[in-house]
């Protein structure tokens, strides 16, 4: 129960390694709040421990129903202590079918609604005078993948965007910090269609497994795992760090 008493707001926290935050961070005593864009309450169903459970709807690109989250969550909680940005999608792109309004669509999910959920949460954080931050980026970024221009070019952001944050909020107790997972076979990567060499969603996860040093494909646990010690009071000592949870993938990456 080492987060009993802490509030986690976890955005695109219904499935996959979002659910897989949840349901860790629950287990460990938090109080959690669900934000996903689809209803969350089939997920928010299938949480276990002591603390709180809450969904709220939000499309996360959106200031005024990020600011809706805020309120809901301070009215309810009176803090947020532990800030999950998880939410993002990842369709093929490459720069013969790319088209500006998913580009565009790309980086508010997965960059702009971090800026949106920091600026919301952050000044609370800092007045409590403790706070956890944690991004979802990808090991994906440092190797040769092809048709995820669109993506790869967020989550390098997403990288960035965290030293950068990390940076200024030096000395305040709140940290900032990035998980990087590999491919992992989630309902999203399961839903791709072939890209185009062919290949579907979960064949591309093979070709990733095939490339790691543990010989398995990861799954959604391999990354919650690393989130419950970047939030708790073990990794107070950790700031603008991407740990890499991908099985090996990136030993050679910089």
């Amino acid at each position: 129960m080492a987060l009993q008493g802490k509030t986690a707001v976890i955005t695109g926290g219904a499935r996959g390694i979002g659910h897989a935050y949840c349901r860790r961070l629950a287990a460990d005593g938090a109080n959690v709040v669900v934000v996903n864009r689809s209803d969350p309450t089939e997920s928010l169903a299938k949480l276990t421990g002591p603390g709180k459970k809450m969904g709220l709807t939000c499309d996360v690109t959106q200031s005024d129903q990020v600011e809706a989250v805020r309120r809901q969550v301070i009215d309810r909680f009176g803090r947020c202590d532990i800030l999950v940005n998880n939410a993002g999608i990842f369709p093929y792109t490459n720069l013969q079918n790319l088209t500006m309004e998913v580009w565009r669509k790309v980086q508010a999910t997965n960059v702009e609604s971090i800026v949106l959920f920091a600026m919301a949460f952050v000044p609370g954080m800092k007045e409590g005078g403790w706070g956890r931050i944690v991004n979802t980026g990808s090991s994906i970024v440092l190797t040769q993948a092809k048709d995820f221009l669109a993506y790869l070019t967020s989550k390098g952001s997403v990288h960035t965007l965290t030293r950068a944050l990390a940076n200024e909020l030096g000395g305040t107790g709140v940290t900032v910090n990035a998980i990087a997972p590999s491919m992992i076979a989630t309902e999203g990567v399961s839903a791709l269609g072939a890209n185009s060499a062919g290949m579907s969603g979960e064949q591309l996860v093979g070709v990733v497994t095939s490339l790691q040093t543990i010989q398995r494909p990861s799954v959604p646990e391999d990354v919650a795992n690393a989130l419950a010690f970047l939030v708790s009071d073990d990794a107070a000592f950790m700031t603008g760090q991407i740990l890499h949870v991908d099985g090996g993938l990136t030993r050679t990456g910089a």
